[in-house]
């Protein structure tokens, strides 16, 4: 049975995975950042110096890490608040610390419930979707999936990028009774990481003197981290949710390109994921268009961070985008867009008619710039003008998105020729 629910997983990895598909000039980084691994650092029990002492060294480098909580063992929740208004994530590590596989599935459920809604009662910022499994045993799948898009145990293994179950993650124990106890023990696994191009998902419990499980001593964990400090172009520190998200975004995300004119695009990034969950920006980055000498990249009407990197004789631009969450343009920096898309309605443009069966005539206030293209983004005809226009003659009867730009502006429209 065990045999057959693992194929079914990665039966469905392998679909889902089919379904990504992004267009030629783009890739979609491994690891965001284009960074050579990923690395988590999780930390169990709610114990005592976790807050006060481990936190700070994280802090103090902007590493994100998360909180296993077990939500009726006395949490600090305005530290815990407090770490996640900082970007940390707080997770479930259920209600009582029951190992779940001696629980009936109504106990499981009533752990799994009622520690997410308790977390997010106090940690309103984000939503809790991941837990970590009480002493790494897994419950009843079908109870979890309810209400966790990810389940964390421990296996002393680096997990692969593209896992095929998502809710038996493995992850590596940290202090006396674990695999890694020093600074170079945590080193050598995040180097193991980056060979692999896999997530290192390390489990800490005790810090110092504590009284928590396996204790990991503070002064190793700071020495590790400035060795992360020096290499952090090959690793992506992020919490345990983050990199599930990102995971699942990269591996379902379809990317596609409009061209507009010869110095401008716009860029599709789209999922069927939950958007009110899966909300990670994913980086993507396009070969520099022939021609440009830069690029500006906007989310709706506003620029966003972009880069120009390059890499083996060609340039590329890379950015940050979260699926779904608008239109993407990119412009030469050179003809920097203010006012990216606009309805065509009320505007001085004005096209007619449409539907077409011959031609559609352009009448626009001053000097323009059109491009046709399909519903796929193939340019079918594009020019220039001032004032009247006649268009769309050698087109064959179907539906077609007609854009145009006026000085900084776009418009666009649906064309239809019958």
């Amino acid at each position: 049975m065990c045999i057959k629910l693992k194929l079914a997983a990665f039966l469905l990895l392998a679909s889902i995975v089919a379904k990504a598909q992004v267009a030629s000039h783009y890739e979609v980084a491994l690891w965001s950042q284009f960074k050579s691994a990923a690395v988590s650092y999780t930390f169990d029990d709610n114990c005592s110096n976790q807050l006060p002492v481990a936190l700070p060294l994280f802090d103090k480098l902007n590493f994100k890490v998360t909180f296993f909580t077990v939500t009726n063992w006395g949490p600090n929740w305005t530290g815990l608040a407090n770490a996640s208004a900082n970007g940390h994530e707080i997770a479930s590590h259920t209600v009582t610390h029951t190992a779940l596989n001696t629980l009936t599935i109504t106990n499981q459920d009533t752990e799994l419930n009622q520690s997410q809604l308790t977390i997010n009662s106090h940690i309103t910022n984000s939503k809790c979707v991941t837990i970590a499994y009480p002493n790494c045993i897994e419950g009843d799948l079908s109870t979890i999936q309810k209400y966790y898009i990810a389940g964390r145990s421990c296996n002393n293994s680096i997990v692969s990028s593209s896992p095929s179950d998502f809710y038996s993650l493995g992850s590596i124990i940290t202090g006396d009774l674990g695999a890694v106890k020093t600074a170079q023990d945590f080193n050598d696994k995040v180097s193991s990481a980056k060979i692999s191009k896999g997530w290192c998902v390390f489990l800490t419990h005790g810090i110092d003197n504590d009284g928590g499980y396996s204790p990991t001593s503070s002064s190793e964990i700071s020495s590790h981290l400035t060795f992360m400090d020096v290499n952090n172009a090959d690793y992506w520190v992020a919490p345990f949710g983050n990199v599930v998200k990102y995971i699942r975004e990269r591996n379902t995300s379809t990317v596609r390109e409009t061209v507009i004119t010869n110095d401008s695009l716009q860029i599709d990034v789209h999922n069927t994921l939950d958007n009110t969950t899966y909300n990670e920006p994913l980086t993507i980055r396009r070969l520099l268009p022939t021609g440009w000498q830069n690029a500006a990249v906007y989310l709706n009407n506003t620029l966003i961070n972009s880069t120009i990197s390059h890499i083996t004789g060609s340039d590329y631009v890379t950015f940050d985008v979260v699926p779904d969450q608008g239109k993407i343009f990119m412009s030469s920096r050179s003809s920097v867009v203010t006012g990216i898309e606009n309805s065509i309605e009320n505007s001085p443009i004005r096209i007619h008619p449409n539907p077409f069966s011959q031609e559609i005539t352009l009448d626009v206030d001053g000097d323009f710039t059109f491009t046709i293209v399909t519903l796929e983004g193939k340019v079918l005809e594009d020019g220039s003008g001032s004032g009247i226009k006649t268009i769309g003659k050698n087109l064959r009867p179907g539906m077609y998105i007609l854009w145009i730009r006026r000085g900084s502006n776009f418009f666009s429209t649906k064309l239809i020729k019958k």
